[in-house]
């Protein structure tokens, strides 16, 4: 793994950088639910960059549990935007503001900004290099439980090797043991978004680990994990509500085998290629997730994903519509963004 991010020189702009941002809501196609709440549309919101002759675009979702709302999420915007021609590189936003939804929003834009004004792509700016196509999972939300094997058994003809079930904390096992019957010869991803005791994990670990699941994910509320220093699962345990940014790697090293990058979470782009270098580092896993993003969210997201062994990032094809240009699901992959999208 190589990658070489070079600091973006600001360059002269024909005119003060200027920003401009909408709200929208992106129909699902069906209602997901997940252990603490339920969606049938993902809020995002847009965020155009302009020097006056090329415009950088970028796009956030929000992240309920972490407090927050359209409001708040535009706040942020809006604070960034009073300071932009402050801040107008990726690594000046990094430092000059905290982790934030927003922040990611900018950050993507201010990325593609630099791609079209440098003539160059995102992989030249990085250093980060070009894979045409990525093998993801596809996530089935918790549903009647044969609406679910029925889901998943889909996918497995629409080619998918990888899929994520949603679960809470009742009938976990007999849960996951239909839906693997329903769609053999796949692995698993388990995410329970917090919502178990570590009493409950430990019995259930080691029967999931039979029935083809590679990995659990968050199974303890993030205030509640210290409980799992010291003790060895039977299937790799990830990160998501728990990791933000690189600053919680340490900290979380002694507990989980990896951990889940979501680019709302990190901020940005920025930030969560410094998240690659830190859990490498520690010889940790890694996942890429998404937060009901369009294509146009996912693609820095996709530039995560080359580098991680797990990929969530089928939000794009959970939606009625995509944006124009937008990236193709076929065979269990997901096709890389063309600069007509984004960088």
């Amino acid at each position: 793994m190589n990658i070489v991010h070079t600091e973006i020189t600001p360059m002269p702009s024909p005119q003060p950088l200027r920003l401009v941002h909408a709200y929208q809501q992106w129909p699902m196609r069906k209602v997901f639910r997940i252990s603490r709440s339920a969606s049938e549309w993902s809020p995002v919101h847009v965020v155009h960059v302009t020097d006056g002759v090329h415009i950088g675009r970028g796009e956030c979702g929000e992240l309920p549990y972490a407090g927050d709302t359209p409001q708040s999420v535009e706040a942020g915007i809006l604070e960034i935007a009073a300071s932009l021609n402050d801040c107008g590189t990726p690594e000046r936003l990094h430092a000059a503001f905290p982790a934030s939804s927003a922040r990611n929003a900018v950050d993507a834009a201010l990325w593609d900004l630099a791609c079209k004004r440098q003539g160059r792509s995102i992989w030249d700016l990085t250093g980060v290099a070009h894979r045409p196509s990525l093998e993801i999972d596809f996530t089935i939300g918790i549903a009647d439980l044969d609406e679910m094997c029925r889901s998943a058994a889909a996918l497995r003809e629409q080619g998918y090797r990888e899929i994520k079930i949603k679960v809470d904390a009742r009938d976990v096992v007999a849960t996951v043991s239909a839906i693997a019957a329903a769609a053999p010869g796949a692995k698993f991803i388990v995410d329970a978004n917090e919502a178990w005791s570590f009493e409950q994990l430990q019995d259930v670990a080691p029967r999931l680990s039979t029935l083809g699941v590679v990995l659990i994910e968050q199974p303890l509320h993030r205030d509640a994990d210290h409980a799992l220093e010291g003790w060895k699962s039977p299937v790799a345990l990830f990160a998501d509500e728990s990791c933000d940014t690189c600053d919680d790697i340490a900290r979380l090293a002694p507990r989980y085998d990896g951990f889940n990058i979501k680019l709302d979470k990190c901020g940005g782009l920025t930030e969560a290629l410094a998240i690659v270098r830190a859990a490498r580092a520690r010889g940790k896993g890694l996942m890429v997730g998404c937060a009901g993003a369009t294509s146009l969210g996912l693609a820095p997201a996709y530039v995560v994903g080359t580098l991680c062994d797990h990929r969530d990032l089928d939000s794009a094809g959970m939606h009625f519509d995509d944006r124009t240009a937008g990236m193709a699901y076929e065979h269990g992959e997901i096709r890389s963004f063309t600069s007509a999208l984004w960088g």
